[in-house]
C-alpha cells in the first residue's frame, strides 16, 4: 500500500507540473526549490484530504491534476481578457459567478467549457472505477496533510514575492504563486497591517477649508480618452470632456490599479488615499477585508460636517459595496432599486439616469454641504454580447465595418453617452448658485485586447478633471496616481496640506 501511495504521490506531481505548465504567462520548469517544495506540499496536501475522504488513491489524484487544471484554465481566461493571472481574493467572487453570471461567463470560451465539463465527466467515472483501498489509508492521509499544511505556511513565508501576480508566477509558477498568496493573505497579520493603513491613511485628520462646496465624484465605468488609440477615432465623442479639461482646476491621465476589471481597487484608492504597497495582499480585493471603520474621503468631508452620499445604479451587494460603504462612512447608498425606473443603455442602467439622480440629489433640500461619489454602469462589458447597427461605426471611427471593431463601436456609443452626461452636468452646475466641484475619472481602460492588439496600443492608465463654477478655471495638467486625487480636490476647495502626502508632491499638484 505505501508503494502505491508513493506512486501516486509522483504521479500528481508530474500530471499537474505539466498541467501548471500551461498557464499563462508561462514560467520555466527549472525553479527555486522553495517554489518546487511548495507546489509539492499544495499537491500532496489536496491529495490527502482527497484520499482522507474517498479513500480511492487514483481519483485523488485525478481531482489534483483536474484542480490545477481548472484553476490554470480559468487564470488564462482571466489573464487574455484581463492581462492578470486568477488570484486568491478571486475566490471570494465565486458566487458572484452565480448570481451575475452575465460579467463572468462570457470570458470562458467555448472551448474552455467544454474541456471543464469533460473533466468533470472523467472525475465522476474515474470515482466509480476506482474501488476504495482495502485498507482505509485515512491515519497516513491526516497526517500527510496536517505536515503539507504546515509546511505550506512556512515556505510560503520565506518566498520572495513582489505582489505583481504576472511576475511572481513567471518566476514561481502558477500555482505555486495562487498558493502562496493565499497562505500569505490568510495571515492575521496581513488583515492587521491592512486595518492599520486604512485607519491612519491621508484622511484621518484635517483642518476645516476654507470653502464649504459642494463636492460631487463621478467614477466612469471603463472611462479613458479613447482618441489616444489613434486619430481614426472621431475627437467629437469627447467634445464636452474636452471643454471640461480646457475650463479645468485640474486635468491629466491617471494612473489606476486595475486594467479592464476590478473597478473596486480604483474606488479604494481613490476613496482611501491609500497606495497599492499599503494593502499588501489585500490589494487584489481591499473590500473583503475591510472590517472596520476606514478614514476615507468621504469621512474626511463628513468630519466636517457634510452630508455624504454614494450612488451606484447596480446591485448592492456587487463587491459587498452594501456592507463596505458604511464602513467608509457614507451615510446613505443609492443603489440598483434606487433606478427601477431610469432608462437602460444596453443591460445597465444609463449614465444619463445617474447624472438626473446627482441632480435630484443635489437640488433636495438640505442644511448641509453634500459629498457624493457616484459610479456610473453603463459601459461595464462584456461589450460583445451588444449589437452594433449597421453604419453605426462610421459616425464613432474611421476603421470601418469590419468585424473585429464592432466591440470598440459599441464602447464608443457608451463613452458618447458619459460626455453627454458630462455636458449636461456642467451647463447645470455653471449655472447653480451654490459654489460646487465636480471631479470625473474613469475606473480603469475597458477590457477590449483584442481592439488594443489590432490598433498596436497599449493604454494602461484612465483619464480625469477638477471642475468648479467657482475660483480660477485656467486648465493645468498634472498626470496623477488615483490615490492623490483626493488631495488634489481638496486642493481645489482650499483645504491646505492633507496627511500622508510629502509637501512637495502637493505643491507639485499644485503648479500651473
Amino acid at each position: 500500500m505505501v508503494s502505491v501511495l508513493i506512486l501516486c504521490v509522483v504521479l500528481a506531481v508530474v500530471l499537474s507540473l505539466g498541467v501548471d505548465a500551461l498557464a499563462a504567462p508561462r514560467a520555466p520548469l527549472r525553479r527555486a526549490p522553495a517554489a518546487f517544495a511548495l507546489h509539492v506540499a499544495s499537491v500532496v496536501f489536496v491529495g490527502s484530504v482527497v484520499l482522507l475522504i474517498t479513500a480511492r488513491p487514483l481519483f485523488s489524484v485525478g481531482i489534483v491534476v483536474a484542480l490545477v487544471g481548472l484553476v490554470a484554465a480559468v487564470s488564462n481566461a482571466k489573464y487574455e481578457s484581463l492581462r492578470e493571472p486568477f488570484v486568491f481574493t478571486d475566490l471570494s467572487l465565486f458566487s458572484q459567478l452565480f448570481t451575475h453570471p452575465r460579467l463572468y461567463l462570457p470570458f470562458l470560451s467555448v472551448g474552455k467549457v467544454a474541456a471543464i465539463a469533460v473533466g468533470g465527466v472523467v472525475l465522476v467515472g474515474g470515482f466509480l472505477a476506482d474501488r476504495p483501498a482495502v485498507h482505509r489509508p485515512g491515519a497516513a492521509a491526516a497526517v500527510a496533510a496536517c505536515m503539507c499544511l504546515v509546511a505550506g505556511y512556512l515556505i510560503a513565508a520565506q518566498l520572495t514575492l513582489t505582489l505583481d501576480p504576472k511576475q511572481d508566477q513567471k518566476r514561481h509558477g502558477f500555482f505555486t504563486t495562487f498558493v502562496a498568496y493565499l497562505l500569505n493573505g490568510l495571515r492575521p497579520r496581513t488583515l492587521h497591517a491592512f486595518e492599520h493603513a486604512t485607519q491612519s491613511g491621508p484622511y484621518s485628520s484635517g483642518g476645516v477649508p476654507v470653502r464649504r462646496p459642494d463636492v460631487v465624484v463621478i467614477q466612469s465605468e471603463s472611462f479613458f480618452d479613447v482618441r489616444r488609440l489613434g486619430t481614426a477615432i472621431g475627437a467629437s465623442v469627447l467634445v464636452n470632456f474636452d471643454a471640461a479639461r480646457r475650463e479645468s482646476f485640474a486635468h491629466g491621465e491617471l494612473a489606476v490599479p486595475a486594467w479592464g476589471a476590478n473597478t473596486m481597487r480604483t474606488e479604494f484608492a481613490m476613496l482611501t488615499g491609500l497606495q497599492p504597497q499599503k494593502l499588501g495582499y489585500a490589494r487584489f480585493y481591499p473590500y473583503a477585508f475591510v472590517r472596520r471603520t476606514c478614514a476615507s474621503l468621504a469621512g474626511w468631508f463628513r468630519r466636517i460636517g457634510y452630508s455624504t452620499l454614494a450612488i451606484h445604479p447596480y446591485h448592492a451587494d456587487f463587491f459587498g459595496r452594501d456592507r463596505v460603504f458604511p464602513l467608509l462612512q457614507f451615510d446613505r447608498f443609492l443603489d440598483l432599486a434606487h433606478f427601477t425606473d431610469a432608462p437602460r443603455a444596453g443591460p445597465y442602467v444609463a449614465d444619463a439616469a445617474v447624472g438626473h439622480a446627482i441632480v435630484e440629489a443635489l437640488d433636495a433640500p438640505r442644511d448641509q454641504p453634500v459629498f457624493l461619489f457616484a459610479m456610473t454602469m453603463e459601459n461595464h462589458g462584456p461589450l460583445h454580447l451588444e449589437t452594433v447597427s449597421e453604419g453605426e461605426s462610421a459616425s464613432v471611427h474611421a476603421l470601418g465595418e469590419d468585424p473585429r471593431w464592432r466591440d470598440l463601436t459599441v464602447y464608443l456609443r457608451h463613452v458618447a453617452n458619459a460626455d453627454i452626461m458630462i455636458g449636461r452636468l456642467i451647463e447645470y452646475l455653471r449655472a447653480r448658485r451654490r459654489d460646487t466641484v465636480l471631479c470625473f475619472y474613469g475606473d480603469h481602460v475597458p477590457a477590449l485586447p483584442h481592439v488594443f492588439d489590432g490598433l498596436g496600443a497599449e493604454p494602461a492608465s484612465s483619464d480625469y478633471f477638477i471642475w468648479r463654477n467657482f475660483g480660477d478655471g485656467a486648465a493645468g495638467r498634472r498626470d496623477l496616481q488615483v490615490e492623490d486625487l483626493g488631495a488634489a480636490l481638496l486642493q481645489a476647495i482650499d483645504a491646505g496640506p492633507i496627511k500622508g502626502i510629502p509637501a512637495d508632491a502637493q505643491q507639485n499638484m499644485m503648479k500651473r
